[in-house]
């Protein structure tokens, strides 16, 4: 794998440690809220998946949640070791859960995976991603992609762009990536993927803790859902080059 710091801290101990400090005792038979506002958001596309991938799925929750009802099949990477044992021990077979990274998981090496998905979700994990896997993660999303199937993107869409440091970790330069054309535009620049459904929403502090002082547009997020297609956004020409 390209060198990629920050991707190694998180499979060495800071997913494992995001756990401990979130979900250790979270109820697995309840989906979290925010993964609710998901799974209202796809139904309200009309997304009903077939075949479910989740990159930075936690325990699973999610995709637990299609394959009960929607029986889907269900797939997640997650590079923290506690909560894949967490997922596995609440969910069994229903769901698949794997360790790893978006440019770097068992699932890449599989060619019977590749294309296979008709969603893929990516939950406010782009941010995390280190900006020297970026595109190697974009290229593995985009590989596990069926044509015509659909990718959710959940993010930060702040007026500039900024890193913000994982205050969490004291020793070591890990930094949250905010760019202000969000990531869903390095899908819709290849003119493969099209914005079919959107809303920009701000985080008042409902679900998340806003902390005090903060610019309001640092609460500003952005989930898009975008249809895969290798020809269908593309005019025909009448020139042969």
């Amino acid at each position: 794998m390209t060198h990629a710091p920050q991707d190694h801290r998180y499979l060495e101990s800071e997913a494992d440690d995001f756990f401990r400090r979130n979900f250790a005792g979270a109820d697995p038979s309840v989906l979290r809220p925010l993964k609710a506002t998901i799974a209202a958001e796809l139904a309200e596309a009309g997304v009903t998946p077939r075949r479910m991938l989740e990159f930075g799925c936690n325990y699973g929750d999610l995709l637990h949640h299609f394959a009960a009802t929607t029986g889907a099949e269900c797939y997640g990477v997650e590079p923290s070791a506690e909560a894949v044992a967490f997922g596995r021990r609440s969910y069994g077979e229903r769901v698949e859960l794997l360790r790893g990274t978006i440019a770097d998981h068992p699932l890449r090496d599989d060619p019977e995976l590749r294309g296979r998905f008709d969603l893929v979700v990516v939950d406010d994990v782009f941010c995390w991603v280190s900006r020297e896997t970026l595109f190697q993660s974009v290229a593995n999303i985009d590989a596990a992609l069926e044509e015509g199937g659909v990718l959710f993107i959940r993010e930060f869409l702040p007026l500039r762009n900024q890193r913000n440091r994982n205050h969490h970790i004291a020793d070591e330069a890990v930094y949250c990536y905010k760019p202000s054309a969000p990531h869903a535009r390095i899908f819709t620049a290849s003119g493969i993927y099209e914005v079919v459904w959107q809303k920009v929403w701000m985080d008042r502090g409902d679900a998340w803790v806003t902390r005090d002082g903060r610019d309001p547009f640092e609460s500003r997020w952005c989930d898009s859902i975008l249809r895969k297609s290798y020809g269908d956004y593309y005019a025909l020409g009448s020139g042969g080059g």
